[in-house]
């Protein structure tokens, strides 16, 4: 979509407003999913745009929970990426959207920036300068409080089996510096499963971050290069968070990418894929503690497969989980929103804690790397100590030595 003109398929029936965190906090028009299409209207037919314009646009997560409801079936993810392609030129960004800026550009489209990223943060908190610089105020103090958690960086990961079905595991651009638990972890319970899970060494950013943020340029050059990175060998491509696995099941739309070898099909979320497989051939022991589990907006409202992350977790026996969010709603993370829009972030993910706390469990499951770090920081922010893993990390621990 090169245009705005899908916006004409709102009818302003406002179905989509309950639905809409940020209108949820503000009660502003503005603020939600019918208001922002009036203003995308009022861009279609103006040049003339204010600062409070951009700011109701900037508020926006992009969550999916308006698309995922309506009945005119408005492309609504689709309409604000193009929004804020256009307007990007004329926004004046902040210190945080520079800086982020900078670094989707330098190091997140870069494989071998990845791979370094993680000694390099392993060695930043060795020194304990994630708990110092986090006190201090603004932007750099956000990014160091975001950044104080556990990644299991020392785990070293497996080298290719040789004599198994192979499969791409992806790590998009935070697997080797923030959520390498989890790379482990899923290569460890894929392996046991049958299946050789191979970690790519020149994929890079999904692009989903940059396409958010009005970069469509740079997001299709990353749609690019990955498709590239992973060949057209129809080995499957697994992601283990699942905004990744979003924005990889769009790669088809990407004009530039060969149509003869088409990629999406060969996407899967990892708990999407494991449900599609036998449980039969594998054993779990029994957990007696129950866990939360937190539905990613993502996994809700863009892949549409919330129920594949309870139907595997049913493979371990007398497991208790308690759903934070049955009815959605979303953590603030929202990729760069944590950084950009600290306000309206902390207040939607300390709504989410404020669930957790009243279901009474020590242990959540989420499958997104940001609502993981976001939810981690508003626990810490709240001395609520309660364990935030990813799925497969809860299987691999329960999985019985065979």
């Amino acid at each position: 979509m090169d245009d705005l003109s899908a916006t004409d398929r709102c009818v302003k029936c406002g179905l989509c407003l309950p639905h809409c965190p940020t209108f949820t906090l503000t009660g502003n028009e503005a603020d939600s999913p019918r208001g922002r299409i009036s203003l995308m209207q009022w861009l279609e037919a103006s040049p003339e745009i204010s600062q409070g314009f951009l700011n109701h646009i900037d508020r926006c997560l992009q969550c999916g929970a308006c698309e995922a409801m309506c009945p005119s079936k408005v492309p609504f993810g689709a309409l604000m990426d193009t929004a804020r392609t256009r307007l990007a030129p004329q926004h004046r960004q902040g210190f945080s959207n520079r800086l982020l800026a900078g670094i989707g550009s330098r190091v997140l489209a870069s494989p071998r920036a990845l791979r370094l990223a993680g000694p390099v943060l392993g060695g930043y908190r060795r020194l304990g300068l994630p708990a110092l610089l986090g006190k201090l105020p603004g932007t750099v103090g956000r990014l160091n409080r975001l950044l104080s958690r556990k990644t299991g960086a020392g785990h070293r990961l497996a080298r290719p089996a040789g004599n198994l079905p192979r499969l791409h595991l992806f790590p998009g651009c935070t697997g080797h510096a923030l959520d390498r638990q989890t790379l482990y972890d899923a290569q460890q319970l894929l392996r046991a499963r049958g299946y050789d899970a191979v970690i790519s060494r020149e994929t890079a950013c999904c692009g989903a971050l940059q396409q958010h943020i009005g970069q469509a340029d740079r997001a299709a050059a990353l749609a690019r290069h990955n498709h590239t990175a992973l060949g057209d060998d129809e080995v499957p491509v697994i992601s283990i968070a699942s905004g990744c696995a979003a924005h990889l099941q769009g790669y088809d739309a990407v004009d530039t990418l060969d149509a003869s070898a088409p990629f999406s099909s060969r996407v899967s979320e990892i708990m999407a894929f494991l449900a599609e497989q036998d449980a039969a051939t594998v054993r779990f022991d029994p957990c007696e503690e129950p866990v939360g589990v937190y539905v990613p907006c993502t996994q809700r409202n863009a892949l549409r497969q919330s129920q594949a992350l309870f139907d595997v977790l049913r493979w371990i026996p007398g497991l208790e989980t308690r759903h934070i969010n049955p009815q959605g709603g979303c953590c603030g993370a929202a990729g760069s929103y944590m950084v950009t829009q600290p306000a309206f972030s902390d207040a939607l993910g300390d709504a989410v804690v404020e669930r957790i706390i009243d279901s009474a469990v020590r242990t959540l499951v989420t499958t997104n790397i940001g609502c993981s770090i976001q939810l981690q920081a508003r626990l810490r922010a709240r001395g609520i100590e309660v364990e935030v893993i990813h799925p497969v990390t809860l299987l691999l621990r329960q999985l019985r030595s065979q």
